[in-house]
């Protein structure tokens, strides 16, 4: 039943109080808050902004294993080590390379791709591969293969190596095999004993993939990545509602996330940007809808419509995190 999601979570953010506060460090987060960061200081020159971003950084390699992974720090998935997580740990390190942060920040993620080789690995599909989502594999969801097309180009930028780019058509032919006509994605297909499914939270997960598939075609003039982005913002666009919020799912348009809206806001931004496909229109409304929840404090809040009668005011930081670098990034010129 998952009680944190489905309830435990409106009783922490409504009666915070009488709630235990949840600490888990989680990379993804760590990662955003760095990345943010960065942009804030590109934006700014202000000092500050690079130093938040060196900290956070630190702390993502402080907490890497020695064999190269990460924790996971939900207690029901602690054996477990995720692909997303290390990704987002390696993308945070590559960025304090690039900013002449030393060369100990490429070895962290130049480790973590060991790990992925040697112990998250891959499932075959077609003449397609797929990375896995956790050390023990699962179906095949394509999110976490758009990510670490993502990854490997940004290794290869980083080091020159032409061999972090070897293993990206087979994983653009997976993509390419299960994209729909209409430039859904699904959810995760059926593999290692999961019987697979089509729809799960489905905007949120292609913001995600069309921005990263965008920003590797862009940064590496993939045209194969470049056609996946444009059908993935296509399929976007039309999820996006009158009002800016970004529907949930494709059969459900509650609840109202602010972080859909931001990340599916940047999506159609950077492919229109980019002079791909004209999704201005769209990408402005979600962004205006995620402004307009802004509270005087700066922070946002989580949802609205859940279950139709509920809401979720938490400021949970990954969440947050992410919002600010989506927002950052949109107010470059």
């Amino acid at each position: 039943m998952r009680w944190n999601i489905r309830v435990l979570r409106f009783w922490k953010s409504w009666f915070p109080a009488l709630a235990p506060r949840d600490r888990y460090f989680f990379v993804q987060g760590q990662a955003y808050w760095a990345l943010a960061n960065w942009t804030l200081h590109d934006l700014t020159g202000e000092p500050d902004f690079r130093a938040r971003a060196l900290a956070a950084t630190e702390a993502i390699a402080a907490a890497q294993r020695h064999d190269g992974g990460w924790d996971y720090p939900l207690p029901e998935r602690r054996h477990l080590t995720a692909t997303v997580e290390g990704d987002f740990g390696a993308i945070a390190a590559l960025e304090a390379y690039r900013r002449g942060a030393g060369g100990r920040f490429l070895d962290l993620a130049r480790r973590w791709h060991e790990y992925v080789e040697t112990r998250i690995g891959y499932q075959s599909h077609g003449d397609g591969l797929a990375v896995n989502y956790f050390d023990r594999p699962r179906g095949l969801v394509p999110n976490n293969t758009a990510e670490w097309i993502w990854v490997l180009g940004r290794l290869h930028v980083a080091t020159g190596e032409a061999a972090y780019l070897s293993r990206i058509p087979a994983l653009l032919t997976f993509l390419e095999s299960v994209q729909r006509p209409n430039g859904e994605l699904p959810y995760e297909i059926a593999g290692a004993g999961a019987p697979g499914r089509v729809h799960y939270l489905c905007y949120q997960y292609h913001a995600f993939q069309c921005m990263k598939l965008a920003w590797h075609a862009d940064g590496l003039g993939d045209p194969r990545a470049r056609r996946l982005a444009v059908g993935l913002a296509a399929f976007l666009a039309a999820g996006v509602t009158a009002s800016g919020a970004v529907r949930a799912s494709c059969g459900a348009a509650l609840p109202e996330v602010v972080y859909y809206a931001d990340a599916t806001g940047l999506a159609l931004h950077t492919v229109t940007r980019l002079g791909w496909a004209d999704h201005g229109a769209a990408a402005d409304r979600a962004f205006g809808f995620v402004l307009g929840r802004q509270r005087p404090d700066g922070g946002l809040p989580f949802s609205r419509g859940d279950y139709h009668v509920l809401s979720d005011p938490g400021p949970y930081p990954r969440y947050l995190a992410m919002s600010l670098y989506h927002l950052a990034e949109r107010a470059r010129p």
